[in-house]
């Protein structure tokens, strides 16, 4: 018992960010809807033919909506679709610091030889990520509860229950898998891996929509069990096979991860290749390039900035070739064709790749600076930064290093990802603008860098509560542009959002002004992560 509120401790900010972030998801979503839905029969009617199209666009992200002339089955689509990614991204990022940030850091070293073992260490945390996914569940649904109270509705108990039930369990599986690949990977490819691994079920569940033959695959997927639940949607369904489905994928990949971590040594993985004969040499290399500080962070870099630049440019081959199946269809209708005559050839194409390729590449740039973001986090606890301080290195020449090792890989990231779209557009006779196309890809990193910003400043402050704030922020600053147009918001306020920033350089062209603003914020972010980390000790 001890250990789980040990567990619970260690992730306290976790709990507090998501839970208040799941409550004001479901809040903001559930008031929305009376704002923009209207509370008369035919104008939910109207809106919900409306957003049904829009919903429509949206199936590789969110799963198709049923009844959205109701808050329950809006907020449902809305909401719960959206935290199920939320709560995969804070199971990865939990799972991977339990699974080998705390061996880094010793505290698995610590407790096991205060006697707990290995089994008993490794099932107190998942308890303690189980109890911590049921209370932000929980949190997502009283947001809903106190969003309808606020309009005078009433929203039954047991459907918001259940909902939450399938929403922990979602968490929980994402979490158990994440520690079994966790346990496999060494500990500098943890979290890439089993974000490979829970990005490729994600999608094997979405693409399912659009191509048939991955139907048979998505039952391998806990996303696709979680969209078979919407006790929200009145008369929706509470599958309860499917609920107890990921309860037992958790279950048996938590098992697994016990097992493997039974048979290996501390801070390595299941597998370690040959090592290659040399001789032992404790003289510096004499290469000059080890010198220059943005290479030596690059090469530290080099597995991790292969994955993420892969794995862009799969998902980037897919999304063109989705974008191909869904266009040509429309193509070959006599009326559409005519109604889409003014968009024939490289507009119409590239418009689609931007709310198709790129919406989604925002979100995966703004996680790929949140893992630099828990990396810097974890240097600072684990003794790497206090080394790199003592070898003369200032703490200024520390932030300036992140943030130039940071702004080189998100760039050779985004180019290939750009590269692997214009390829697979020429082989899909696709017209696509090259103007365009490279500018939209170029402008994902100072996107990604705004995020870096924020998150360096968080990680001089409290290195702990960094990754935690950091998600949370990025997924306000994702509802600030979602809803900021709905409710009328100042532009003040919408220019917030690192999302409206962006803007859609690939249908509008570059917003020079949201540029400039994200501009301003990098340097002010990265300014402000200096003054704070030269006034507090390393380590505390």
């Amino acid at each position: 018992m001890m250990a789980i509120v040990l567990g619970l401790r260690l992730g306290r900010w976790g709990v507090i960010g998501f839970s208040v972030l799941a409550f004001a998801s479901s809040f903001i979503q559930a008031v929305a809807f009376y704002q923009i839905a209207g509370h008369s029969a035919a104008q939910r009617a109207a809106f919900a033919q409306t957003m049904t199209q829009l919903a429509s666009q949206l199936t590789l992200i969110l799963p198709p909506p049923t009844r959205l002339d109701t808050v329950g089955g809006y907020v449902q689509w809305r909401s719960f679709g959206g935290l199920a990614i939320v709560f995969a991204v804070w199971a990865l990022v939990s799972a991977s610091g339990a699974a080998r940030g705390d061996e880094e850091r010793g505290l698995v070293g610590a407790v096991l030889a205060a006697g707990m073992t290995r089994f008993g260490w490794l099932a107190s945390r998942v308890a303690a990520f189980a109890a911590a996914c049921l209370i932000a569940a929980l949190a997502s649904g009283l947001g809903l509860v106190a969003g309808a109270a606020v309009e005078g509705e009433s929203i039954g108990f047991s459907p918001v229950i259940e909902a939450c039930v399938a929403l922990a369990a979602l968490g929980l599986s994402c979490y158990s898998l994440t520690l079994l690949v966790a346990q496999v990977t060494s500990a500098r490819f943890a979290t890439a891996a089993a974000g490979g691994v829970l990005l490729t079920l994600f999608l094997a569940n979405t693409l399912s929509r659009t191509f048939t033959w991955l139907t048979s695959w998505r039952s391998l997927s806990p996303f696709h069990y979680y969209e078979l639940n919407q006790p929200l949607v009145p008369g929706g369904p509470f599958d309860l096979r499917a609920t107890l489905i990921m309860f037992a994928i958790a279950l048996v990949a938590a098992a697994a991860a016990a097992a493997i971590f039974q048979s290996r040594d501390l801070g390595s993985p299941l597998f370690r290749p040959p090592a290659r004969r040399h001789h032992a040499s404790y003289e510096p290399s004499s290469s000059p390039l080890w010198r220059i500080a943005v290479v030596r962070g690059l090469y530290e870099r080099r597995g991790g900035l292969a994955m993420w630049a892969a794995g862009l440019a799969a998902l980037s081959v897919l999304f063109v070739t989705v974008t191909k199946a869904v266009i040509q269809p429309l193509l070959s209708i006599p009326a559409l064709t005519q109604y889409f005559g003014g968009f024939v050839g490289g507009q119409l194409y590239t418009s689609f790749l931007g709310n198709f390729w790129l919406t989604f590449a925002q979100l995966l740039f703004a996680g790929f600076a949140i893992a630099q973001v828990a990396r810097w986090s974890a240097e600072d606890a684990d003794g790497r930064l206090e080394m790199t301080l003592s070898t003369s290195q200032s703490r200024a020449g520390v932030v300036v290093e992140r943030a130039l090792v940071l702004t080189l890989g998100a760039a050779l990231v985004a180019a290939v990802s750009g590269l692997a779209v214009a390829i697979t557009a020429h082989y899909q006779a696709m017209s696509v603008s090259a103007e365009r196309l490279t500018e939209g890809t170029l402008l994902l990193v100072p996107f990604a860098l705004v995020f870096a910003a924020a998150g360096s400043v968080l990680a001089a402050w409290n290195p702990r509560a960094a990754v935690g704030l950091l998600g949370g922020l990025a997924f306000v600053s994702y509802l600030v542009d979602e809803l900021g147009p709905l409710f009328k918001w100042p532009a003040w306020v919408q220019d917030l959002s690192a999302f409206k920033l962006f803007g859609m350089p690939l249908s509008s062209g570059i917003d020079l002004g949201g540029l400039a603003i994200m501009v301003a914020i990098i340097l002010v972010g990265f300014g402000a992560s200096i003054l704070v980390m030269e006034r507090r000790d390393v380590g505390a």
